[in-house]
């Protein structure tokens, strides 16, 4: 982990904590508890590798993980939100540590499954891609086409400059796709392009697709789109290829 990971989210916190101080007339303790402060924030990022690496040997997924990690700020805000009803939310750096911790931990065991990317739990765009000839043969046997049964959605993940956020944004927007579609939906990670889902058309697949676009635009200001299959399944694989750039 880079030694200056923290550097950020140390001064926010430092800065909260002081106003804080101030307001309530105690310059002198908000000038000396910055040292204080300083350390219990890098200590709250080891700490957040650890839960990582002990959910994992748990057995505990990573959306599972970051949930406890949501769930640990809400108390926090509950306790020290002054009776506001705040939500306090992790910042990204501190769901990148979690992460961390818990790949660190895990990708053994996910290289010998071979189909999952570990940090997001997305399955792999080879996987996809069996999952899609699989799809064809089925149709050819019932006499259906997945151009009438099964559409693809592409969640677009913008690079990011900051490799925290670029680490965190796979991760959350898994999340939000197995909420969305939390069945036998084949989810998938093209690295290091988008996500793309392979999902029935079923008569709720408008109000399911409506809902994640509005969570994903409104959280990570990243673009979702959703296409039909083609006829054949050469074509299909070529489309994947195409939307996976």
């Amino acid at each position: 982990m880079p030694d200056d990971w923290d550097s950020e989210a140390v001064e926010e916190v430092l800065g909260a904590c002081q106003n804080r101080a101030l307001a309530r007339g105690e310059a002198g303790l908000a000038a000396a508890g910055a040292p204080a402060l300083a350390a219990a924030s890098a200590a709250l990022a080891v700490a957040c590798v650890g839960l990582g690496r002990s959910r994992a040997r748990a057995g505990v997924g990573i959306a599972e993980t970051i949930d406890d990690l949501a769930a640990l700020f809400a108390a926090l805000g509950a306790a020290l939100g002054e009776g506001e009803g705040r939500q306090w939310d992790p910042p990204l750096r501190l769901v990148g540590a979690i992460a961390e911790g818990w790949a660190e931990e895990s990708v053994s065991q996910f290289a010998h499954v071979g189909c999952e990317d570990p940090l997001s739990g997305l399955a792999t765009l080879s996987y996809l891609r069996t999952r899609l000839a699989e799809v064809y043969r089925e149709a050819e046997q019932g006499g259906t086409s997945p151009a009438d049964t099964h559409r693809l959605l592409v969640v677009g993940l913008p690079r990011r400059p900051d490799p925290w956020r670029r680490l965190a944004l796979p991760i959350l927007v898994g999340r939000d796709l197995r909420a969305a579609f939390p069945g036998g939906e084949t989810l998938s990670l093209a690295k290091p392009g988008p996500a793309i889902a392979l999902v029935p058309a079923r008569s709720d697949l408008p109000l399911r697709y409506a809902r994640l676009r509005r969570n994903i635009q409104a959280a990570f200001g990243t673009q979702i789109r959703m296409t039909p299959l083609p006829g054949r399944l050469t074509e299909a694989l070529r489309l994947v290829d195409e939307l996976a750039r």
